[in-house]
């Protein structure tokens, strides 16, 4: 009796083959439903609490003596202006922004750049040791905050932008 090679004969081979198909077929739907998922932020709403487009209509009023240094993926900066601000929004890059709780007379944040979300809910490419990706430059750096009752875009002067 000759011996097919395959497991199970003849008749055992027509079994694994058309299984075969059918694990392919049951492979293919799976990964493609891992790629088929959307951001939250297209399906129905923003992604985070404060995941929102740059506020090209806000008045900007000139520079704050803040410098925003970067050390890699992370960002300090230090009010040495001789007033306090009250809860703001850093933009860097007119994409990325977050939230501050305020920013008193000569004191330092200290920032990773992973929480800046655009308003997509991407996150800004800060680098570092376990980074994927190549890292954003930082060109610009803003601040949101109020100023007499109305709501005002301040510069702030970036050190080290560079990753």
């Amino acid at each position: 009796m000759a011996r097919s090679g395959r497991i199970g004969g003849a008749a055992g081979g027509a079994f694994w083959g058309s299984w075969g198909s059918w694990g392919s077929l049951a492979l293919a739907a799976w990964l493609s439903a891992g790629c088929s998922s959307v951001p939250t932020s297209l399906v129905g709403g923003p992604v985070g609490p404060y995941d929102r487009p740059y506020p090209a209509t806000v008045e900007e009023i000139g520079n704050l003596d803040v410098q925003v240094a970067r050390d890699g993926p992370i960002i300090t900066m230090t009010n040495s202006t001789a007033r306090s601000l009250g809860p703001s929004t850093l933009w860097i890059n007119r994409r990325y922004s977050r939230p501050i709780g305020g920013f008193d007379v000569g004191q330092t944040l200290t920032l990773p750049l992973g929480q800046f979300r655009d308003e997509h809910g991407d996150r800004f490419r800060g680098g570092g040791f376990f980074a994927t990706e190549q890292p954003d430059r930082i060109v610009m750096a803003e601040l949101e905050t109020t100023d007499d009752n109305r709501t005002v875009i301040y510069g702030l002067v970036v050190v080290g932008g560079q990753p």
